[in-house]
Parts: C-alpha cells; structure tokens; sequence
C-alpha cells in the first residue's frame, strides 16, 4: 500500500510540471512578435572609445645617463715640508677665495731664526777668510813677480826661487779654498733662508680652499693643511657602464643636474677614461661644468647626454605593441571605418616612449595607442583622441 501511495505522488508531481509548462509556454504565445523593421532600428553595440595613434617617421635619439659626484678638476693637497712645526696662525677658512702666493697658514720659526743667524755668522767668517787670503796672495805674488828676473840674472839662487814660487802658489790655494768656504757658506744661508720661508704656507695658484685641516698650535704632519680646488674648476666625475663608454667622447655636451632639483648647469665630456674597472666593469668620464654656481664639491648629481641620433621611418608608440610567444609583435591597424584588424609587425630600436616598426606598417597606418590587448580582431572602434606621428 505505501508503494502504491509513492507512485500516485510521483504521478501527480510529473503532472504539476507539465501543466506550468503549459501555461508558460501559452502566456509567450500571446505576447506580441517584433516585427523586421522592429530588429532593424534596434542599436547596434557601441564602438570602443579609444585612444589611435599615427605611424609615422622619428628620430631617435640615445640618451645615457649617469651618476657621480662633483669634484674638483685639480684638487690640490697643500702641506709642508718642515715637519714637526708648530702652526702659530691659520689665515684662511674652507670656502675662501685665495690668489697664487698668498699665505695660508705661519710655522714657528723660533728654531729656524737661530740657524738663521748660525748661517750669517758662518757667512760672515768666511768673508773675512777671503778678505785675509787675498792679501796674503796678493803679497806672496808680488813677491814672486820680484825674484823671478833675479832668478834669471844669477843674482839669487836658485833654492830662493823656489821657495818664493812654492809660498805664491800655497797662496793662491789658500784663497781658492777660502773662497770656497765662503761659497758653501752662502748656500747655507740660502738654504735655511727658503726653510724659513717655507715656515709660511702659501697657495700655490688661485682657488677655493676646499678642506682645511690646520689648526693653530698642532704640530704640522705629514699629512696636508689645505686642500684647494684650482681655479675653482668643478666638474661632474661619473661612471658609466662598460656598454655605453665606446659611444662616449670628448666634446659631447651634457646636462647635469642635482637631487631635489637644487640646480642644474649644462658641461662638455672633458675625459672618457681609457681604463675600465675590471671589478665593477665601469668606466669614467668628467664633464666640465659651464656654471658651477649653485655646485658644491663632493655632492651628488646626475648627468645626462645623448650619445648617437637616427631618422626612424616609421614608429608607433610602445603601448601600441603587444608581444606574444618567441618575440612576436602585433599591432590593432584600425581602417577608415574604424575596425580593428590584428597584424603582425617586426619591432625594431626603442627610443623612450616609442619603437620602431621595420614592417608590417607604413607611415600613416593607423594604431589602437593603448589598451590593444583589449580589443579583438573585427571589433569596431571610435577615436577619443589622434596621437602625433612619430616622435620627434
């Protein structure tokens, strides 16, 4: 009995159904039809708005940049050869002007004026040596010049001869030597004179001084009082990558500029190095700064410089490229009637924002700019805005 109940319940749900069915199916029967002009002035689906860009001719142009600081174009260590002396008075300050000659910094000389006068003294024995032995040559010759004739005559023998000849030349010697000390006793003095004056430390061409490290009562080292940029010559001293240092050369012009847009001055490539660091596989170059005003040594900055240009002819922006598998480039052409055909280009330099398109288009064809992933081959598009032709 419940079987039989399970199966008139079953018949009754299949019956349910089929009457909604029905009744669905009749209430769409009355409904009316559209008829063919109804279809017809339906909308079609909006065009696409996007952005078409216009193949056209460009120049590229390499542009490298670098990175380094601002140095000295002839930093110059200046420092002292009398060491263990004590700085009595530092004269300048890091950031003054100085001209060639002016003094920078005094030594004590307390040691040296005391060979000072040691060598005077020395100097002044030795003249009056000279003084001496010029006499006494001068006597010793005249006598000479006496008894020689008499030599001759017989009127004196031959042993007074001698001798008188023996005493002028012993004379002559003693002058000669005497006036050989004086000599050396003079290069003495002058001597101890330029240590002396090297007591006072000059700059030895005009310059800024860049560092100093003297200080008034420390004993002088070995190490430098001053470091002077000569002539206040700044320069960019930079390094760049090995693959880029071959389009490098002397006479380039550049742009160098300092962080957080302190300041910029346009320069000239003054040297490319010959050498490339085999460790870090960088070379480099030293730009001459045209202004160096608003330049400090030792700050970092960025240089910039085009190294090559060339007439491209035909280019596209990048973003107008899209890339498959092995490389492949494609591009949406879009035709006079706004629909988007897939075509396969060969994609050749790149120059910013732009590429070059060796085939597959020609100048005035035009591109989807951007986005062209998002559209599909047939799609129909509407301009929002013409990009330029090529880049310039």
């Amino acid at each position: 009995m419940f079987r039989w109940k399970a199966v008139v319940r079953a018949r009754c749900s299949t019956l349910t159904f089929t009457l909604l069915m029905a009744l669905v199916g009749g209430a769409a029967s009355l409904l009316p039809s559209p008829t063919h002009g109804e279809l017809a002035a339906r909308p079609a689906p909006a065009a696409q708005r996007v952005t078409i860009a216009a193949a056209g001719p460009a120049v590229f142009a390499r542009t490298i940049r670098l990175t380094g600081t601002i140095a000295a174009r002839n930093d110059i260590a200046i420092g002292t050869p009398l060491q263990d002396q004590r700085v009595t008075a530092v004269l300048v300050d890091e950031g003054d002007r100085v001209k060639a000659g002016q003094i920078l910094a005094r030594l004590d000389t307390s040691t040296l004026d005391a060979r000072m006068r040691d060598a005077r003294a020395v100097v002044d024995r030795a003249r009056a040596a000279v003084a001496q032995q010029q006499a006494l040559d001068a006597d010793a010759q005249a006598a000479w010049r006496r008894i020689e004739p008499l030599g001759r005559s017989g009127a004196v023998s031959d042993q007074q001869v001698d001798q008188q000849r023996a005493q002028a030349a012993a004379a002559a010697a003693n002058l000669r030597g005497a006036r050989a000390d004086r000599e050396q006793a003079l290069a003495r003095l002058a001597e101890t004179r330029a240590e002396l004056d090297k007591a006072a430390v000059r700059a030895p061409t005009n310059g800024v001084i860049a560092s100093r490290t003297a200080r008034a009562g420390a004993l002088a080292g070995s190490e430098p009082l001053f470091r002077l940029i000569g002539q206040g010559e700044l320069e960019f001293d930079g390094d760049v990558v090995e693959r880029d240092l071959g389009a490098l050369s002397a006479g380039q012009r550049a742009t160098v500029t300092l962080p957080e847009s302190q300041g910029t001055a346009d320069g000239t490539v003054r040297l490319v190095a010959p050498r490339i660091d085999p460790q870090t596989r960088m070379g480099k170059v030293r730009i001459a700064l045209d202004d160096t005003s608003r330049f400090r040594a030792g700050g970092f900055a960025r240089a910039e410089l085009t190294a090559e240009r060339a007439d491209v002819p035909v280019a596209v922006p990048q973003r107008a490229v899209t890339f498959g598998a092995q490389d492949a480039a494609f591009v949406s052409q879009v035709d006079a009637a706004g629909r988007v055909t897939r075509r396969a280009i060969v994609a050749g330099r790149r120059d910013g924002s732009w590429i070059e398109i060796r085939s597959g288009l020609k100048a005035g064809d035009r591109v989807v700019a951007a986005a062209s992933a998002l559209v599909r081959d047939g799609d129909v598009v509407q301009a929002a805005g013409i990009g330029a032709a090529g880049a310039k």
